[in-house]
Order: C-alpha cells, then sequence, then structure tokens
C-alpha cells in the first residue's frame, strides 16, 4: 500500500495521529535509509540483517529498541520498547531514481489511509485522503500488506501478521 513518510519531530508526530484520526495507542513505524540504520535503534544481529535481505516480500521488523538509543519524551518511550522498522532501500526501491538528498532518517512511516480505512493502492487514491501528498508514484500497489515480525531469543520467526 502507500505510505506517508514524516520527519522525525514533534509536530510530524502528532499531525499524524491528527489527521489520520489514528489512536495513541498504535504505534508507528521508522522508516531507516538502509540496513545499517537498523543497528543504531534496535538489537539485531548481522545474521539477522542478512535474513532480513534475502526475505522475499515486504516486510516490518520489530526488535527490542537499542539501551542507548534515547527517544524524545513526546513519544511516550514507555510504549516503544518494541519498535517497527523498515528499510527504504527495501519498502521504497524507487527512492533510489530519485534525487532526494533533503531527506532526513528516520522518518515515520504509516500507511496513506485514515485509521480503519482500506490503505490506498495508488498515489491518486492517497491524494483523496491526503489531498497534499506529494509523493514518489510507484505505480499500482497490488500486493498484500507488508508481514511483520521479530526474531525471538530461541532465533525464531514470530510473525505478527503474515500476508504472504
Amino acid at each position: 500500500c502507500y505510505g506517508l513518510a514524516w520527519a522525525f519531530t514533534e509536530s510530524d508526530y502528532l499531525e499524524i495521529y491528527r489527521l489520520k484520526g489514528r489512536d495513541f495507542t498504535k504505534l508507528l513505524a521508522i522508516l531507516v535509509e538502509d540496513f545499517s540504520g537498523m543497528q543504531k535503534y534496535i538489537e539485531i544481529s548481522d545474521e539477522q540483517i542478512e535474513f532480513l535481505r534475502q526475505y522475499p516480500h515486504p516486510w516490518s521488523f520489530l526488535g527490542k529498541k537499542k539501551s542507548d538509543f534515547i527517544l524524545p519524551e513526546w513519544m511516550e518511550s514507555e510504549k516503544y520498547q518494541m519498535l517497527s522498522i523498515r528499510v527504504a532501500k527495501v519498502c521504497l526501491p524507487t527512492l533510489q531514481h530519485f534525487n532526494t538528498p533533503t531527506l532526513q532518517f528516520p522518518l515515520f512511516l504509516t500507511s496513506a489511509n485514515l485509521s480503519g480505512q482500506r490503505e490506498s493502492k495508488t498515489l491518486a487514491e492517497a491524494r483523496e485522503v491526503f489531498l497534499w501528498v506529494d509523493g514518489i508514484d510507484g505505480g499500482v500497489c497490488d500486493r498484500p500488506p507488508s508481514d511483520i515480525f521479530s526474531i525471538g531469543e530461541d532465533r525464531e520467526l514470530k510473525y505478527l501478521r503474515r500476508n504472504y
């Protein structure tokens, strides 16, 4: 589905919830630029990163927040002991075709829909909901939403949502 990426600021954090009508109990995902970015925010091994590099479907990875990554107070950090991470070079492959030198990671990422409504499958649908959307058009999204999982201490995949 189409997503909205927002700056990692308090004003954008609050604006996401306001515009989407999203409940604050639904946490936001964090978009990092590349796989090395994951290691700044969550506890993840090189072996787990290699698994994610090879994973054949869209994914969101839920990992334990690194103790040295201090979240801003406005994020209610007690809720964010686990962080949902996506990698821009994987979930936004068309991004590399655009000159985006001002894009600062990390970003907040959420689907381009009102809370509880169906996801936008085209940029035009996203603009129907959020008229001001200025984005990168990756074409029609005809695949299910991403798998969401973590890797447990037993090294087993634990799916929170599996669509593939």
